[in-house]
């Protein structure tokens, strides 16, 4: 390699990529997360590269256009950071960043990555805030998966796909994924909108009934759905 404007396809040492782990583990706020990242990928594979990047970030040739590593560090690269995001409920945010500033990827099969004990970075308390409107609506949801069960049947599939299209909603509002501070609140009879107070970022748990006509005593037939 003469210059950083060369192409630098290569698989990483195994001490290039303890260092990258240590850079990520070291991180101590979201904002410095996925620069960190990068910063000490670039660093192993050229460090020219992280120069020319900070010098002049809105260049043509960006220099992750010019890098490639095996597909096995790359997500193991990608686990160890998203891992780390954990204790900023910033997952989401860091994975798009993340595709923004990683380089490309190649298959090599005789690349592997040792496993690495995973560390669990949450926070220890989630602080959920429910509006009283938003546990209506919770007690709401649960007995129209009851009222469906009455008309279609235990176990039919209207039945089965609401309940469980609704406790898997209600399992992600206690994951800590958008963070560990959230407020709940009312977006419809049957819908929630889920605020995460750590990131500010807003999502909803909707229903979605099904399109056409039913019986004028049937409950409605649907399932709940994520909405980002």
């Amino acid at each position: 390699m003469t210059g950083t404007a060369e192409r630098v396809h290569r698989a990483l040492t195994d001490v290039e990529m303890a260092a990258i782990t240590a850079a990520v583990d070291a991180v101590g706020s979201v904002m410095d997360l996925v620069p960190a990242t990068a910063r000490a990928l670039y660093t192993a594979l050229a460090p020219g590269a992280v120069a020319t990047a900070e010098a002049d970030p809105g260049r043509a040739d960006p220099p992750r256009a010019r890098f490639a590593i095996p597909e096995t560090q790359w997500l193991a690269i990608a686990e160890t950071c998203l891992a780390r995001a954990e204790a900023f409920g910033a997952g989401v945010h860091a994975a798009l960043e993340l595709h923004r500033v990683m380089p490309a990827r190649y298959p090599d099969p005789e690349v592997t990555v040792a496993p690495r004990p995973r560390g669990d970075h949450r926070p220890p308390v989630h602080e959920l805030s429910v509006t009283r409107e938003a546990a209506d609506t919770i007690g709401a949801a649960s007995r129209h998966c009851e009222r469906l069960a009455s008309y279609f049947g235990h176990g039919s599939r209207e039945h089965t796909e609401a309940v469980r299209s609704w406790q898997g909603g209600l399992s992600q509002l206690f994951a800590m994924s958008f963070g560990a501070r959230t407020r709940i609140e009312r977006a419809d009879e049957l819908s929630l909108t889920v605020t995460s107070e750590t990131t500010g970022f807003v999502h909803g748990l909707h229903f979605r009934p099904h399109p056409g006509p039913r019986p004028a005593p049937a409950p409605q037939p649907g399932r709940w759905e994520s909405v980002f």
